[in-house]
């Protein structure tokens, strides 16, 4: 009997891949407080991130545990992403984080402009404007019933 390992979700790989990331936390009035760039980072599981931060808002230092997001961007690379979870500092001498991931938000790559042919691209205006235009006129025309709901 074979045992296969979970396969790791793709954002373990792009994370290695672009290996910085732009993280925020957030305070008790729900508002995103930009923290910094974060360059290393190490999995200690597919859902944990570990990595150090130099600053820390003051304003967070009495938690221990808080909502955050990782915003992994690298210029001239495809693939972008978003990593929504829950921060623990550790060590808040050292700075270090663990980062348990909740949610992962890819940014769609621009999907190929499929070719239109030439008459459905100059008709397209025309359609979207009688299609507005005919709900705009059955509106007016609706009727009301004894019970004071509309037709």
């Amino acid at each position: 009997m074979e045992h296969h390992l979970p396969e790791p979700p793709p954002y373990v790989s792009k994370v290695r891949k672009l290996n910085q990331a732009i993280f925020y936390c957030y305070n008790a009035s729900s508002e995103r407080v930009p923290v910094g760039m974060i360059y290393d980072f190490a999995f200690k599981d597919n859902t944990t991130l570990m990595f150090k931060t130099k600053y820390f808002p003051v304003t967070e230092m009495c938690w221990n545990s808080f909502a955050a997001e990782l915003h992994f961007y690298k210029k001239n690379v495809p693939g972008s992403f978003v990593l929504h979870g829950i921060a623990v500092l550790d060590n808040s001498i050292s700075g270090a984080v663990s980062f348990t991931v909740n949610q992962a938000v890819y940014a769609d790559e621009p999907s190929p402009v499929l070719e239109k042919s030439l008459l459905s691209a100059l008709f397209q205006p025309y359609i979207n404007f009688y299609r507005k235009s005919s709900e705009l006129l059955l509106h007016p025309f609706k009727r009301k019933t004894a019970t004071g709901v509309f037709q």
